[in-house]
């Protein structure tokens, strides 16, 4: 007898009121703590809903998250969604489901075995009583019922309906015809529209503004707002603020407290400061001794050094961020971040209010996702709330604002040494990881993460941060690899000092991680002719694992390969812990060093399929952003200032260079969900650098795969 763990959120929130709202209009309402925006969170949870209680799809409901009601399940982040609120649903569903049952039969003298039950409707096939869902809702035995921390798993399987009705995707109507409203588009009576005045860069102190602009502002009734080195622009209508934001910036005088730096980000990760960490098998970070890396006698072994680095990335949101806030005794936020709960409370603390009187509503940004500017311009709109009470303030930032204002993902730098004895066995493996911290959302203690907090306060002091130690976070996310290698030595070095912000990008580690550890794997198996299937699965021993490989490389292997072409593969276990996906790609290289993607194979376990159209666009999406970073997107900067300001400036994959995906997903019926969002990212690096390389017989180590990087490697 199997037993599910219900999770934290459970542990949390045991009422089962605290999950569901039965609507007078015969809508199911979940109350989830994660928020959806284009993950298909709502669509999976509906169905995990649908499923069990047997209520109609169509007739549930997924509240948006609202802190004065939702559950705190944390941030919507690290593919854990499903695993998290996902169980959580599973497990108020069943139970609601089964008291139900309970109720009817305890309080209609209802039979058992002579239940008709249908879309949430109980009936005595007998006496043809009835009682809903509805009813039950009403009563005091439902306000008082509590979910268990565990639940047996034959006992769900018993009630789970795995029909195969046709869903349409919550909200997929409405976007495809462009009814849907974000954030940008709300509207309230006297509402102001707000930009800020960008400085030139991180470091720019506010000096003066010319007098004489003000009085042409006023008279435009443009009202400006200046608090240490942050200004603002905000009027009634929109199309002034957007007209003078670009005119005031020739009124403003700043000088720069210093400048980027100049030197190559790659030499500054291998030489800056930096607090160095001890990684453990399980990938846990611990503060010791970290060992010397070991030598091996030659003859009977060989050995092999490499150095793979990573650009910064952006988010590159197709919509920049946006907010809206009102401020009268109390502050309420529209906005699209992943942290409410979190943002919430370092609302409270910046302005010294009661955390009761901070209400936080998601509404989706247009475009937007991760840690890009959403809290930034969450905490901007609430400080310009609390200048001009009784307004709502919506502030958007400017497509500048987001590729240069955004926190990037972190450059970064993998130096690997690995041994391999005569019988193809890895024996030793040593993995350091350098780079800038992933991690610096704001917090209660931590206001300084908000971009705008040091020009509120005019203080540009160096804030360092704390290298995190838990499993697989920050920079050391899937540095431990599932391999099952003779000797590990894994190290994260948290450097210091370097020239741009960074934070939690999607991965956070992972990315560079994976893609480093899988091409140096193809680099000792070509020393001793291991095909890069077999090396992968004779030093595994999970079989999960190894099947998910199989099945890729049977997948491959169905497609004859074209003359031209060259392919490549990568696998990972998300954080080891989540989703197993493997990747393989197809492409080819032109004269002018263009890579062109043919076809793409993946295959990835997730645990039970809660929906399967969910998990396909989840890593066919995954992909296509892993190719874009590999293959273009680099953030670039000069000593004055971000140089990607544009999508001239920062290039994405376009629609001409998406392959062929074929996607092959595993169920495996009643086991957990794992989070899967992330997990092909890895994978997606490696595999397109895997085949890179077996196009040019030269391996390429810095991403991204553009022509002046491959040329600059090429004549090294």
């Amino acid at each position: 007898m199997n037993t599910v763990n219900t999770g934290p959120s459970i542990k949390s929130y045991k009422k089962l009121n605290l999950w569901f709202n039965f609507d007078k209009s015969n809508i199911l309402q979940i109350y989830s703590g994660k928020v959806d925006i284009g993950q298909h969170i709502s669509s999976t949870l509906a169905l995990i809903c649908s499923q069990i209680t047997g209520v109609n799809y169509n007739q549930i409901e997924i509240i948006k998250l609202d802190t004065d009601i939702s559950p705190d399940e944390g941030i919507t982040a690290s593919s854990l969604s499903v695993a998290v609120s996902g169980t959580a649903i599973k497990a108020a569903s069943f139970t609601l489901r089964k008291e139900f049952y309970n109720y009817a039969i305890n309080n209609y003298n209802i039979l058992e075995e002579n239940i008709l039950y249908e879309n949430g409707v109980i009936k005595d096939k007998l006496s043809n009583k009835s009682v809903t869902y509805w009813d039950f809702a009403t009563t005091n035995e439902f306000k008082e019922l509590e979910i268990s921390d565990t639940l047996i798993d034959s006992e769900i399987t018993e009630y789970i309906n795995k029909n195969t009705q046709s869903i349409e995707i919550k909200t997929i109507h409405d976007i495809v015809t462009g009814q849907y409203k974000y954030v940008h588009d709300m509207n309230f009576p006297n509402m102001l529209h707000a930009r800020i005045v960008r400085p030139p860069n991180y470091h720019s102190k506010f000096v003066k503004i010319n007098e004489s602009f003000i009085q042409i502002l006023n008279q435009n009734n443009v009202k400006l707002f200046i608090k240490g080195s942050f200004i603002a622009l905000l009027s009634i209508e929109e199309f002034l603020v957007v007209k003078y934001l670009d005119i005031i910036k020739k009124q403003i005088i700043w000088k720069d407290v210093k400048d980027l730096s100049n030197e190559n980000i790659f030499i500054s990760l291998s030489n800056n400061q930096k607090e160095s960490l001890l990684v453990k098998s399980g990938g846990e970070a611990h503060q010791e001794k970290i060992p010397n890396i070991k030598d091996f006698d030659g003859s009977k072994t060989f050995s092999l050094s490499s150095e793979y680095k990573k650009s910064y990335l952006m988010h590159a949101s197709i919509g920049p961020s946006a907010a809206c806030a009102f401020f009268d005794e109390n502050l309420t936020v529209f906005s699209h971040s992943q942290a409410l709960f979190a943002l919430k409370n370092s609302l409270s603390t910046y302005f010294d209010i009661d955390k009761d009187r901070v209400t936080l509503k998601h509404v989706p940004g247009s475009g937007c996702y991760g840690h890009n500017g959403a809290d930034d311009v969450a905490f901007e709109a609430a400080v310009l709330s609390k200048e001009f009470p009784k307004n709502h303030i919506l502030l958007k930032w400017t497509r500048e604002d987001e590729h240069c204002w955004e926190p990037y993902g972190s450059a970064s730098i993998n130096k690997i040494k690995g041994v391999i004895d005569s019988q193809g066995k890895i024996i030793y493996w040593s993995n350091e990881a350098y780079a800038d911290t992933y991690l610096s959302r704001p917090s209660e203690s931590e206001l300084f993460n908000f971009i705008s907090f040091k020009f509120l306060t005019n203080d540009f002091a160096e804030k360092k941060s704390t290298p995190k130690t838990s499993a697989h976070m920050g920079i050391h996310r899937n540095l431990d690899p599932l391999y099952d290698f003779q000797e590990t030595r894994l190290v994260k070095n948290l450097v210091h000092n370097l020239p741009l912000r960074t934070s939690a990008l999607r991965t956070l580690g992972a990315f560079a991680n994976v893609t480093a550890t899988e091409c140096f794997i193809n680099e000792l198996a070509s020393l001793k002719n291991i095909d890069p299937f077999e090396i992968r699965i004779n030093h595994l021993n999970d079989d999960r694992a190894i099947d998910v490989l199989q099945m890729l490389q049977s997948d491959m292997n169905k497609k004859t390969r074209e003359i031209g072409f060259h392919r490549g593969i990568g696998f990972a276990r998300y954080k080891n812990s989540a989703a197993y996906c493997a990747v393989g790609v197809e492409l080819k290289i032109n004269d002018d060093l263009e890579i062109k993607l043919n076809n793409a194979w993946i295959t990835v376990d997730a645990g039970e399929i809660a929906f399967e159209g969910g998990i396909k666009a989840q890593v066919e999406g995954g992909f296509i952003q892993a190719a874009s970073w590999a293959l273009y997107e680099e953030v670039r900067f000069d000593t004055k200032e971000i140089i990607s300001k544009d999508w001239d400036t920062y290039k994405i994959i376009g629609f001409d260079n998406i392959p062929d995906i074929n996607t092959n997903i595993i169920d495996q019926k009643g086991l957990p969900y794992l989070g899967v969002g992330e997990a092909v990212a890895g994978p997606t690096g490696a595999a397109i650098s895997n085949a890179l390389h077996e196009a040019l017989g030269e391996r390429i180590k810095t991403m991204p795969f553009t022509k002046e990087n491959i040329t600059k490697e090429l004549l090294n």
